[in-house]
């Protein structure tokens, strides 16, 4: 007899014992897939942060979870919205003690980030997002600093609407500024009531030297 060694059923038959597919065993050889790694990463943190627990929790502790479905769903979550710091995402979460299964809430995710551009440096903000634009150019077989030339008027405001384009470089960025010169009452409106203006023209009116900071380095980089 040949028995499965993640469900513990038996077979007659070698090759059948092969082209069985349990649960557990799908889930064992889903391992290595970004979402599930994604959602392995936020278990780990949940039950650190939330429980206290010293002992780290194993890949085996992940998939025999009662938890692992919501997680991988998560995972897809981050992946597709492509989240670049998920653990810090995950310690706002537990720190606003939402529930598991709201965690891919929109909702969560937007006051994450918009907290998150207010009070990151300056520095961070501008090294994130030309991360993105590089990402973007690469996918696009192209060169960063056309970002601002050749995005759509509807992607942008979806990037911007998602923090992938922090306000620091939306606002001391001339073909930034040109490309919102394009966009339509609609996109003008969804940007503009996602991102604080009177507070960003504060934080820059006060911080001179990070606003010219900011210019020369997007100025340099053909932005």
């Amino acid at each position: 007899m040949y028995k499965c060694e993640y469900c513990n059923k038996e077979y007659k038959k070698e090759s059948t014992l092969a082209v069985h597919l349990c649960e557990p065993k799908r889930r064992h050889m889903q391992k290595g897939e970004p979402h599930v790694q994604l959602g392995y990463r936020a278990y780990q943190l949940f039950y650190q942060i939330g429980t206290n627990s010293k002992k780290e929790k194993t890949y085996s502790d992940f998939a025999t979870s009662q938890y692992y479905i919501a997680f991988c769903k998560f995972g897809y979550y981050c992946r597709d919205i492509g989240i670049d710091d998920v653990p810090g995402y995950v310690r706002y979460l537990l720190g606003k003690q939402a529930r598991l299964d709201h965690w891919t809430r929109d909702k969560y995710f937007t006051e994450w980030m918009k907290e998150r551009q207010k009070t990151e440096s300056t520095d961070r903000a501008v090294e994130r997002t030309i991360i993105f634009l590089e990402k973007w150019a690469l996918e696009n077989d192209t060169v960063f600093s056309k970002y601002f030339e050749d995005i759509s008027p509807n992607l942008a405001t979806f990037h911007i609407c998602s923090g992938k384009v922090s306000p620091w470089v939306l606002f001391n960025s001339s073909s930034a500024q040109n490309l919102i010169d394009t966009f339509n009452n609609e996109q003008l409106k969804m940007v503009t009531e996602y991102l604080d203006i009177d507070f960003w023209q504060r934080k820059m009116n006060t911080n001179p030297s990070d606003t010219h900071w900011t210019k020369e380095i997007l100025e340099k980089a053909g932005l």
